[in-house]
């Protein structure tokens, strides 16, 4: 009779059935046995996840894609961002226990908060209009003044801040007018000096007292100081890149460029690793540019490219091509060859290495990835619930990843 099923006992006394009910019964066991067996094949491990903490629920809020921290101090982590709810935009901030993943304390704020500084005993915060300084132990307010900053930085007994064309000092005890100078730069600041430009000179100002030490006209092309190595302060332009000997107050040269920079630039002792638009092919460049000849040590071809900077390891050099199915693609640090590549989507955020395993976050699934950083082999991954915006290894081997919902997560990397 129809509906009716038919069943037959076998000869081990197991009944077969042409019912689909009972097919489901008998065959959703090993589906679920080889779902179990795919998952682990690619490599989820949702053990790894140490603890998560989030700075909000997310019901009718908005990512406004800003985040700051984390900066890690010692047992804790200094991490927050900006989220926009119905007409308003406030921001979080908490000091984070590593071991637990709770708040030692939390600082929450109407409006968007960034750029931040840290040293060892305040926070200088920037929040829209206004500059806040913090009591690093308690989170608690100490000082608020005027003024939109670009660029924060604590140097000694001031905070320096960026402001309009001009870079200005306040007391940190007191958030009171130090010094103010002009500039058309942001500043790099080495010790008790902060270099920065003026039109087209270069001015070292003593930090303490915002007095000018010295100044350097500069050649035609560079626009902004990008950093200090050694005694070389690396300046770039639109279309070069040049060099300044701080000690000896001198030029020591300027290096003509194809295009401006498509990445952000690496400096390491010895080799500055650029990445530039090939301007015949219309595809990019990754030079290995040798500091004491200016020659390229090497220089290998990208048909697309990557906001994350070129990560140097001891052996390999990583860079982005966002555009390719492979986007991480590693290349030997002396010769420059092509050693693998892995899909592991959009990185904007530089790879971290710890022991023979690198940790990838992927923009484009969401997902932290841990490689075998020899061979580039997938050893697992895991999902994540935004958009990655930063990466950091702790003294203790904890693996912290941020994500634009307003979300830190720790990993277990042994």
């Amino acid at each position: 009779m129809r509906g009716e099923a038919r069943a037959e006992k076998t000869e081990g006394g197991v009944l077969s059935s042409s019912s689909p009910r009972m097919m489901r019964k008998l065959i959703l066991p090993p589906i679920l046995v080889a779902l179990i067996a795919a998952s682990s094949a690619l490599g989820d491990e949702p053990e790894r996840l140490l603890w998560k903490f989030q700075s909000l629920s997310w019901y009718n809020r908005f990512s406004t894609n800003s985040t700051v921290g984390p900066i890690v101090l010692g047992p804790t982590a200094i991490f927050g961002g900006t989220y926009s709810y119905q007409n308003t935009t406030e921001s979080k901030l908490a000091m984070v226990d590593l071991a637990s993943g709770q708040a030692r304390w939390r600082f929450e704020r109407v409006g968007p908060i960034g750029p931040m500084a840290v040293n060892g005993s305040a926070i200088a915060l920037g929040n829209g209009d206004a500059v806040l300084l913090l009591d690093l132990a308690t989170g608690r307010l100490r000082w608020e003044a005027k003024g939109s900053a670009q660029t924060l930085a604590i140097a000694g007994e001031v905070v320096l801040a960026t402001e309009s064309g001009s870079l200005l000092a306040r007391e940190l005890g007191t958030g009171k007018e130090r010094w103010r100078v002009k500039t058309s730069s942001e500043p790099v600041v080495a010790g008790d000096t902060a270099y920065l430009l003026d039109g087209r000179r270069l001015r070292a100002i003593t930090v303490s007292a915002g007095v000018e030490a010295w100044n350097l006209d500069l050649p035609v092309g560079l626009s902004y100081p990008h950093s200090l190595r050694a005694d070389h302060l690396y300046l770039l332009g639109s279309r070069s890149l040049g060099s300044i000997n701080v000690r000896t107050r001198a030029v020591e040269w300027v290096l003509p460029l194809e295009s401006a920079l498509e990445a952000p630039l690496t400096v390491t002792d010895d080799v500055l690793y650029v990445t530039t638009q090939d301007p015949t092919r219309g595809g990019y460049w990754l030079r290995a540019v040798e500091v004491a000849t200016r020659r390229d040590r090497w220089r290998e071809s990208l048909s697309s490219r990557a906001p994350m900077a070129p990560a140097v390891l001891p052996s390999l050099v990583l860079a982005g091509a966002s555009a390719e199915r492979e986007s991480l693609i590693a290349f030997n640090r002396a010769t420059g060859a092509p050693v693998w590549k892995a899909r592991v989507g959009t990185v904007s955020v530089q790879p971290v290495l710890k022991g023979e395993t690198l940790y990838v976050a992927g923009q484009g699934p969401k997902r932290l990835y841990a490689l075998g950083v020899a061979t580039g082999t997938p050893l697992w991954s895991v999902m994540l619930n935004g958009w990655p915006l930063g990466a950091v290894l702790t003294a203790d081997g904890k693996l912290l990843v941020s994500t634009d919902d307003l979300t830190l997560y720790a990993f277990r990397t042994e």
